[in-house]
């Protein structure tokens, strides 16, 4: 951390890389399978709309995976390889640590539940609707906005709450 920005990793628990595996052995096993049977010439449209649709699973969990939650006195930001998901500080109301109970009971309404991290759309009782990017679910953090609600994991929630804090004082 630096006194004008912070930066912190996403740290990815077992779980997330255990459920990523089995995401990209399946991808895989399915796309060989598929490439083994015979396919009839008039089907063959069907297996190549197969393997785009694979394709194109795996390049959207990879480009939206977390990679860093940063803040600066402007913004607080998730770096991606599909750009960063960005908030200005100016919209958010409060952020806090949180722990794991807030998003019990979680249902993903769009996104994904473990390949490549908890990403995209969610909602509970105790939240409501939520946008969540976390690659474990030990070390959270509630950002609330005028209009939105994020949930973000980092590997030092209350050293990036604070920093946040700060500039919200301003």
């Amino acid at each position: 951390m630096e006194n004008r920005n912070i930066s912190l990793p996403f740290h990815w628990s077992g779980a997330v890389w255990a459920v990523t595996m089995v995401f990209l052995l399946v991808l895989v096993g399915v796309g060989f399978h598929l490439e083994s049977l015979g396919w009839p010439t008039e089907l063959l449209w069907l297996k190549y709309l197969l393997f785009l649709v694979f394709l194109v699973s795996f390049l959207v969990v990879l480009g939206y995976m977390p990679i860093r939650l940063k803040a600066d006195g402007d913004k607080i930001a998730v770096s991606r390889l599909f750009g960063a998901l960005e908030i200005p500080l100016s919209e958010v109301i409060s952020v806090a640590p949180i722990s794991k109970s807030y998003i019990d009971g979680s249902i993903r309404t769009f996104g994904s539940g473990g390949a490549g991290g908890y990403l995209g759309r969610f909602k509970n009782k105790t939240l409501g609707r939520y946008t969540m990017y976390a690659t474990e679910l030990k070390h959270l953090v509630l950002v609330r906005t005028r209009q939105k609600k994020y949930v973000f994991s980092c590997t030092q929630p209350e050293e990036f709450v604070a920093y946040v804090q700060a500039r919200l004082k301003r």
